[in-house]
C-alpha cells in the first residue's frame, strides 16, 4: 500500500473511531497528557496553549477544532501516545512487528491503565501497516472500525467550515495554482525529452 493511500485509510480509521469516543473521554484523555504533550495537543486540536487545565466543555471544545482542522490523525496519535509507549516498552523486542498473540497479552494491561478509548486510538495507527494490529480489529469487537456510512461517522468526516463564497474562492485558487504547476512541470518535462534527443 502507497504511503498516501495508508495515510487517507489511517485518517478516516481515526476519525471513524474518534466519532464514537464521548467528550467526556475525550477530555479526560487530553487532560491526563503528560506536560510535553498538552500544548502541542492543544495546537493540532485548535486550542489555546493552557486550554486542558479547564475541564469545562474542554471534549466539545477538542471535537470542533479536530473536525474544523480535519486533524484526526494528528489528535488520535497525541491522545495515544502514553498508551503506546507503554506498549512499546511492554512488547519489548517484538515491538516492531507483533503478532497477535503478543497483543493479546499486552493489551489488557494497556487497557486498565490507559483506558479502552486510548488503546483502540494506539491500535489505528498501525492497522495498515502491523500485521498483529490487522488482524486485531478484525477479530476483536472491541477494536474493528466502526462503518464509515454511520451518521455519527459521516458528521465527523464532514467540515464543519461553511461552504461559503470565501472557501469556494480558495478552493478556485488552489486549482489554478496546481493546475500552473501541472503545466510547468509539463514543459520542464518535454524540455528535458527535447535535450536528450527523445522528441
Amino acid at each position: 500500500m502507497s504511503t498516501s493511500k495508508e495515510q487517507i485509510l489511517i485518517d478516516r480509521r481515526y476519525a471513524a473511531v474518534l466519532s464514537t469516543i464521548s467528550d467526556d473521554s475525550l477530555a479526560a484523555l487530553a487532560s491526563e497528557l503528560p506536560d510535553k504533550l498538552r500544548d502541542p495537543f492543544a495546537k493540532v486540536a485548535g486550542l489555546p496553549a493552557g486550554a486542558l487545565s479547564t475541564k469545562a466543555g474542554l471534549g466539545a471544545k477538542i471535537r470542533a477544532g479536530f473536525i474544523s482542522r480535519k486533524s484526526y490523525i494528528d489528535v488520535g496519535v497525541l491522545l495515544s501516545e502514553p498508551c503506546t509507549e507503554h506498549c512499546i516498552e511492554a512488547l519489548g523486542s517484538a515491538a516492531d512487528d507483533p503478532n497477535i498473540e503478543h497483543l493479546r497479552s499486552t493489551l489488557p494491561e494497556a487497557i486498565e491503565k490507559f483506558g479502552l478509548d486510548a488503546t483502540r486510538l494506539m491500535a489505528i495507527q498501525y492497522s495498515a501497516s502491523l500485521n498483529g494490529f490487522k488482524q486485531l480489529i478484525m477479530q476483536d469487537e472491541r477494536f474493528m472500525i466502526p462503518k464509515i456510512g454511520s451518521p455519527l461517522v459521516a458528521q465527523t468526516l464532514i467540515a464543519a467550515k461553511p461552504d461559503n463564497a470565501e472557501n469556494q474562492e480558495k478552493r478556485r485558487v488552489r486549482r489554478e495554482r496546481q493546475e500552473k504547476e501541472r503545466e510547468i512541470k509539463r514543459v520542464a518535462d518535454l524540455q528535458r525529452r527535447i535535450a536528450r534527443n527523445r522528441v
